[in-house]
């Protein structure tokens, strides 16, 4: 009965997450539509989607939430030190990778695009400003994704399938306040990716804090369950590394080479 209704549960939030996305998707084509802005918006966009879906969602998850699980079920405090070490370790990484990213982003944008095919300094500008937006939520998903491992182990589904919602009615509002120009909407948009990382790893820290657990960020150490966590990670990240870099040749092969609007 508990597993019907936890897959029950996680259908009705994912039904209502795809309802929202298409909601989101709608607007966009409305709002944005398939020009400059649209185009610097997704490059903006697929960045930090990039790397979440290689190591946070990806290798991450699928090494992390059976050694939790493991751990946390033979014994609840030693689970919790496990995520706590796993969160020490990961968050400076985190820190650190997104600094220099924002301190290299010029670099990084033009080369993803090439500067765009139609050399427009205006539309690079534009996608370098919203990249910096938009990138800290690198490191909001992948605590996001952390959290979710833990309340997952806990048998907890409920927050964690809800979470991509929170992403998609913060770009809809976004795009419902701003003002009307694209460019508007899509500095909006960019700043609206960022503001739902913030709100999903609080909803998830007060899920967490509701079943009891409270994760605090201790000196960094390696176990040996968190090196052995750090060795499954490997071949996820591959698995998951092909499919990611042929999207990311998408956008290459599509900003260098045609006509503005593609990838929107």
């Amino acid at each position: 009965m508990n597993l019907a209704r936890s897959a029950v549960t996680v259908g009705a939030m994912t039904m209502l997450s795809r309802v929202a996305g298409f909601a989101r998707d709608w607007l966009m084509a409305l709002t944005l539509g398939a020009g400059p802005a649209a185009d610097a918006f997704f490059v903006a966009f697929k960045l930090p989607n990039f790397f979440r879906r290689l190591f946070a969602e990806g290798a991450f998850s699928a090494a992390f939430v059976p050694y939790f699980s493991a751990i946390y079920a033979r014994d609840a405090e030693a689970g919790r030190h496990f995520a706590q070490r796993v969160l020490s370790i990961f968050l400076p990484v985190l820190i650190g990778f997104i600094a220099l990213v924002e301190i290299f982003m010029p670099a990084v944008v033009w080369g993803l695009t090439g500067g765009f095919k139609d050399g427009d300094p205006e539309k690079l500008a534009l996608a370098i400003e919203l990249s910096r937006l938009t990138f800290p939520f690198l490191a909001l998903i992948s605590l996001v994704s952390l959290l979710s491992g833990v309340l997952n182990g806990l048998g907890r589904f409920a927050a964690a399938a809800a979470v991509p919602i929170v992403l998609n009615v913060c770009l809809i509002l976004a795009m419902l306040l701003s003002p009307e120009p694209p460019r508007a909407v899509a500095q909006a948009l960019a700043a609206a990716v960022s503001i739902a990382g913030v709100l999903q790893m609080l909803l998830l820290l007060r899920t967490l804090s509701k079943a009891g657990i409270e994760l605090r960020l201790p000196r960094p150490s390696l176990s040996p369950n968190l090196v052995a966590m750090l060795k499954a990670m490997a071949p996820a990240a591959i698995g998951a590394g092909a499919v990611q870099i042929n999207l990311l040749i998408d956008v290459l092969l599509a900003t260098r080479f045609l006509t503005e609007g593609t990838i929107s």
